[in-house]
């Protein structure tokens, strides 16, 4: 049994809203185990970062998250600050119930959401961090755990949670028929990245590419992954580059980033860094987890074995 009260912050909207079914049943869980917990459901975007911070000050140190990645994403900002947590005891317990939860892909031995939630010895793990630009132009800084996009996946983050027209009614009926046409409309829409990129101190000057992805985690997409075994505590992230090709060649790439072989395609490679510096001669998304945070130059970085989790 966990030595302090949980706190859960719940999504019922992650999963295109498939995780309220799944919070009642796992209420009934909890029920069955007469366990103590306290809980509160996200009412707007956003609003998971202004209720774990809040936590945290009440004294809370064990804030279990019920929802998907992005919604993780939300509760890490809350609890970060100045690239630290803002209370190294705390345990971040991971309930996942969204669409894909690349996050605990990371974790081959990832127990049973009950399981989580009864206490097991939690994990000490890397955090990545981005530094750009804000919509108004200010510096920002952004926490991730799962990976971050800029280029033609970013595009289809912001067109799937802009949701208009076509994707807004398909998303009430399919979330995966709603993502596949918003990438779609993306691939047809985006040109190519014009930048230069530093990792580490290895410089490389007007790189035209499809898409650069930092990534954590291999997992993205649901049923998308790099093909590439990743450790969440060895202080490294990795850079996946896809130069800049047609439209046709970049759509057959797809079916490869299903199987993990993309890397074998001509056009596609990785690196193994742990900074990462990005500047684009245009004005592009930053994806983080999900979510759109602002545009470039960006500056990648990484917290070393930054946070306790369970998952």
């Amino acid at each position: 049994m966990p030595s302090e009260k949980t706190f859960i912050i719940c999504n019922p909207e992650a999963g295109g809203g498939l995780a309220w079914k799944k919070w009642k049943e796992f209420l009934s869980q909890l029920e069955a185990h007469r366990l103590q917990f306290e809980h509160r459901f996200t009412e707007y975007p956003e609003h998971a970062i202004e209720i774990s911070s809040s936590l945290l000050e009440k004294g809370y140190r064990r804030i279990a998250v019920f929802g998907g990645d992005g919604t993780l994403n939300e509760v890490l900002q809350g609890v970060m600050a100045e690239d630290r947590v803002k209370s190294p005891e705390l345990e971040l317990v991971f309930l996942g119930a969204g669409s894909s939860c690349d996050f605990e892909k990371m974790f081959p031995k990832k127990q049973s959401l009950i399981k989580r939630f009864l206490g097991q010895e939690p994990s000490l793990i890397d955090v990545c961090k981005v530094e750009c630009l804000d919509f108004s132009g200010c510096p920002t800084i952004r926490y991730f755990l799962v990976n971050s996009n800029v280029g033609v996946i970013s595009l289809a983050i912001q067109k799937f949670d802009a949701a208009k027209h076509l994707v807004k009614r398909l998303k009430q009926f399919s979330v995966d028929a709603a993502a596949l046409t918003a990438g779609l409309s993306a691939l047809i829409q985006f040109g190519e990245l014009s930048c230069d990129i530093k990792i580490h101190q290895e410089e490389c000057k007007n790189l035209r590419l499809k898409n650069l992805t930092v990534f954590k985690s291999p997992y993205f997409g649901g049923g998308m992954h790099y093909g590439v075994k990743t450790q969440p505590d060895d202080g490294l992230f990795y850079a996946a580059l896809i130069d800049s090709v047609s439209r046709f060649k970049l759509f057959s790439m797809i079916p490869a980033l299903y199987t993990g072989k993309i890397f074998r395609r001509k056009g596609a490679r990785y690196k193994e860094c742990s900074s990462l510096e990005f500047l684009c001669h245009q004005k592009v998304f930053i994806e983080t987890d999900g979510e759109i945070v602002g545009y470039p130059p960006a500056k990648y970085s990484i917290l070393k074995k930054a946070i306790k989790v369970v998952v």
